[in-house]
């Protein structure tokens, strides 16, 4: 009897110590970043997020604007962090700097997360985030998910990669070490002009012109806009009568807002572009 008890108490113990241990789950989170938006967007309860960016209702900006809906949104300012009392704000590195260094002063809790170049980064944020927000789970299926759909994508992949060249909205080549290639790579496409110049902007962005373009003769002109009704610097350059007349039925537009951010939809960003490059190749062979 009495070693039933002391088993019982030890267990007793045993649960009380690992509750004990385990951190509660933050209920006021605060979001600075878009990205993040999304993010905990999908993560969290309303209930749960004491706010999001402005950015997030606007359906042109990301992918979580009905259920941005829902729940309060800031401006990114010192005054809405101290107003709204949030117990955990999840901002990215580059954004909010002031708002940031107040948090680090005040001691309330905060992530920050960077900008992701590729899948792994995603898995590696999702998780993070997950882990802080006490949802690991919820950020393993979403990842789950993902990575099935890269999967298929890969089984099904053209070989050989449909050659592209790509630009983004600033008219700029995104190159190796950019999220849009990782996506793209991911569609089964190659961005030749990201090979072929060594034109270095900034980052692994480069520049490319229309010579060069006419020299590659790539498959497709793949070329991002905002989604918003402001002009883009690369529609000038597909507006050009050479590129015209060239790829006419050959030039696909995406929203690279949806490729801006890297979350789980990423695989399903990959996915889309796929299937409007297979499609305007199967229309361009149709044309006499």
């Amino acid at each position: 009897m009495r070693r039933a008890a002391a088993l019982a108490a030890t267990m007793m113990l045993g649960l009380s110590s690992a509750a004990l241990a385990a951190p509660p789950k933050p209920q006021r989170v605060m979001s600075l970043n878009l990205c993040t938006d999304d993010l905990i967007l999908q993560l969290l309860p309303p209930e749960r997020i004491a706010s999001v960016t402005y950015l997030s209702r606007v359906p042109a900006q990301g992918p979580a604007a009905a259920k941005a809906a829902g729940v309060p949104v800031n401006y990114g300012t010192s005054e809405e962090v101290l107003a709204e009392q949030p117990d955990l704000v999840i901002a990215g590195t580059t954004s909010t700097p002031a708002v940031r260094a107040l948090l680090k002063r005040t001691g309330i809790a905060l992530l920050e997360i960077p900008a992701a170049e590729n899948f792994d980064d995603i898995r590696a944020i999702a998780r993070k985030v997950g882990r802080a927000v006490g949802e690991d789970e919820k950020a393993d299926v979403l990842l789950h998910r993902m990575d099935a759909t890269l999967a298929a994508l890969k089984l099904s992949a053209p070989n050989p990669a449909i050659a592209v060249v790509a630009w983004d909205g600033g008219g700029n080549v995104p190159g190796p070490g950019t999220l849009f290639d990782a996506i793209l790579t991911a569609a089964g496409a190659v961005n030749v002009a990201a090979k072929a110049t060594q034109n270095t902007l900034y980052g692994n962005y480069t520049s490319f012109d229309l010579e060069q373009l006419v020299v590659l003769s790539p498959q497709l002109v793949v070329y991002g806009g905002s989604g918003l009704t402001r002009p883009d610097q690369v529609h000038q350059q597909i507006r050009h009568p050479v590129v015209q007349r060239l790829f006419e039925g050959r030039q696909i537009t995406y929203n690279e807002t949806f490729y801006r951010c890297g979350l789980p939809q990423s695989a399903d960003a990959a996915k889309r572009l796929r299937d409007a490059m297979l499609g305007a190749l199967a229309a361009a062979k149709k044309r006499p």
